[in-house]
């Protein structure tokens, strides 16, 4: 029996689809990102049974500190750029500039819209803001 690993090609003109284990599982960086993520929350739920008088100030600060660093949230976003950034090379995805933000027209009455100039002082309600 041959375990063989391959990506299937979707579409045999353009290059094939990403797979998110490929970014996330195979590099080395993310094996090795992923050992240690794991080998700091094992750390930290040894570390929270220590009683307080114990602990080593230094270690502690730096354990809090790294809760930024192995994140599984923070982990994901790192390990999936170049996923992300393949998707879009392959043409699955496709990057979308964002547009200025509009006011509906229709929900606006001109004359209690501050921007529009139809609204005159109106906008204010209240009497000490109209100066004669």
């Amino acid at each position: 029996m041959q375990i063989v690993d391959h990506v299937e090609q979707t579409d045999a003109a353009g290059s094939p689809s990403p797979r998110a284990a490929d970014w996330f599982w195979r590099p080395w960086y993310a094996k090795l990102y992923w050992v240690t993520a794991l080998l700091y929350w094992i750390g930290l739920e040894i570390m929270i049974a220590i009683p307080y008088d114990r602990i080593n100030t230094f270690v502690a600060n730096t354990m809090v500190l790294l809760i930024l660093v192995f994140n599984p949230i923070t982990v994901l976003t790192v390990l999936g750029h170049g996923f992300l950034k393949a998707k879009v090379a392959c043409g699955d995805w496709t990057m979308v500039g964002s547009a200025a933000p509009s006011q509906p027209k229709s929900l606006i009455d001109p004359y209690t819209d501050s921007f529009d100039l139809r609204s005159g002082l109106r906008h204010l309600r209240h009497i000490g803001a109209i100066k004669d």
